[in-house]
């Protein structure tokens, strides 16, 4: 875990400013995120073990960027804003499936139980919500579940929420976990 965070101090040269490359400022988002998942004892990380030690091998060994595999975004993912200093700390690298959006926090909880009830295939998944700005129509809070190892779990786990007629997108398995309605 550590020579993660020393892995991307070295990308950056030790610069953790607005002047560092975008791909190194991703490297110490990521292992600070990493840092702190590892503080908390997250079991998230238990599930990306293998990927951390390919990467860990990978920058070791220097591959040289035109040997990485190509980095492809979700178009979805595009309206997600940054993550504020509260959602840093639970960025993974894990699939989750958006199951719907909701103005209010309290809502998020209430719709979860609701989907929960109607597919029982939700069960002993973890919720969190995205906010998501869209502008003009404003803030939407995203209803994530998950998590997932890999795109494809996920990809199938949509396929049977929509066909019971339900909405349901890939996406990533972050934000803040839902809380129960009291």
């Amino acid at each position: 875990m550590s020579a993660l965070a020393l892995g991307a101090c070295s990308v950056t040269g030790g610069q953790a400013g607005r002047d560092a490359s975008p791909g190194a400022q991703q490297a110490l988002r990521l292992a600070a995120s990493l840092s702190e998942a590892a503080r908390v004892d997250d079991p998230v990380l238990a599930h990306v073990t293998d990927e951390m030690d390919a990467l860990e091998a990978a920058l070791a060994r220097g591959v040289p960027l035109a040997e990485a595999p190509p980095v492809e975004e979700e178009p979805s993912l595009a309206l997600v804003p940054a993550p504020d200093a509260r959602q840093q700390s639970l960025l993974s690298l894990m699939h989750g499936i958006h199951l719907a959006s909701y103005r209010e926090e309290r809502h998020v909880a209430e719709g979860w139980r609701a989907l929960q009830g109607q597919h029982a295939s939700l069960s002993g998944l973890q919720a969190r919500h995205v906010p998501a700005d869209l502008g003009e129509r404003g803030v939407y809070l995203r209803l994530v579940a998950g998590p997932f190892d890999n795109a494809q779990d996920a990809a199938t786990a949509c396929r049977v929420i929509q066909a019971a007629q339900n909405w349901c997108a890939v996406t990533a398995f972050d934000g803040t976990p839902v809380h129960s309605p009291q």
